[in-house]
């Protein structure tokens, strides 16, 4: 474990003291996909408080960890943004709308987080971005939206016009039902599915899955031989996100068909 993951894991301890001495809702900043996968490895020691994921967005790459007591009864993220969706005065996230003009240029994401950074904005203040034609949505944290209002007016090229927008609405903006599609494999190792889901070489899932940028349900594998089953969500940073539905058929070669939901 590195250093930076023994702090982030002092942090994630602190956030669930609090949550338990002050019987209040708690949260960390932003977490990238590995320091998720750390922080769910935890015990808390802390029986009366529960740690959930939350990002705002469907199949979120960028989450906090949320604290509840007792009194909230959510069990995992759809129970929570339920709750959120009722009591939105707890809610530790906004989601802030961001339209260009009709004159600017395209943007993509990498216009919108320089624009984030360069108003002097941490990366752990601010959750995942999705960008459309004519602008993007991003998750941030509620304390920080009203600066970003005031102040993110440019994004490369263009010029932008920023608002807060109800979370439940951008949920429902960025939900995608995702494309079925199928491939066959010879055994459901890790790599072999990766390699044939995100059409890559074997070589390249491979190392993908070894250097950390592949998770299978949330938790960072390095295990190209790891065995994948129906039900696992695999997702590989930059690449994109899979749901494998059925692996139980098999082809006339005996080769297993994998059918999966591409995101």
């Amino acid at each position: 474990m590195t250093s930076e993951d023994k702090l982030l894991l002092a942090k994630i301890e602190d956030k669930a003291r609090q949550c338990s001495e002050n019987s209040m809702i708690t949260n960390s900043g932003f977490l990238d996909m590995h320091e998720r996968s750390v922080a769910a490895e935890m015990r808390l020691q802390y029986a009366d408080v529960k740690m959930i994921f939350y990002g705002i967005f469907d199949g979120a790459e960028r989450t906090v960890a949320v604290f509840l007591p007792e009194y909230v009864s959510a069990e995992n993220a759809d129970e929570l943004s339920a709750y959120f969706d009722e009591n939105p005065e707890d809610n530790p996230l906004a989601v802030i709308n961001i339209e260009k003009d009709k004159f600017s240029p395209a943007l993509g994401h990498r216009d919108y987080l320089g624009a984030l950074m360069g108003l002097g904005i941490k990366r752990e203040l601010t959750g995942d971005i999705t960008v459309s034609e004519n602008g993007c949505k991003m998750a941030v944290l509620s304390k920080i939206a009203p600066f970003i209002i005031e102040n993110m007016d440019k994004a490369g090229r263009g010029t932008l016009k920023a608002e807060i927008i109800p979370v439940s609405q951008a949920r429902e903006c960025t939900k995608s039902a995702g494309v079925p599609d199928s491939f066959t494999v010879s055994s459901m190792r890790l790599d072999s599915v990766v390699k044939n889901a995100f059409r890559v070489s074997r070589g390249d899932a491979s190392d993908a899955i070894e250097s950390g940028t592949v998770f299978v349900n949330d938790v960072e594998c390095t295990k190209p031989d790891k065995k994948v089953a129906a039900g696992d969500k695999i997702v590989f940073r930059r690449k994109g996100r899979i749901i494998v539905e059925d692996c139980s058929a098999v082809s006339k070669k005996g080769r297993i068909i994998v059918e999966i939901i591409r995101f």
